[in-house]
């Protein structure tokens, strides 16, 4: 069985940081704990950060009901 390794703060914060200002203001103001890296690996793999934003958007209104 293999154990998953959690990332440490440090490279959290730096995934984060990395991300694009509207990304970062929408996650920092989200209800929902999102992961810095895994937003980063899907903009690296060719999603464009507004797809991503838009989500983020619509999965907030949503919850807000």
């Amino acid at each position: 069985m293999s154990k998953r390794i959690s990332p440490s703060p440090a490279d959290v914060m730096r995934a984060f940081d990395s991300l694009p200002k509207p990304l970062r203001q929408a996650i920092a103001g989200a209800a929902f704990g999102y992961d810095p890296k895994e937003m980063a690996e899907r903009i690296a793999k060719g999603r464009r950060p507004q797809t991503i934003l838009r989500g983020i958007s619509r999965f907030e209104r949503r919850a807000a009901q």
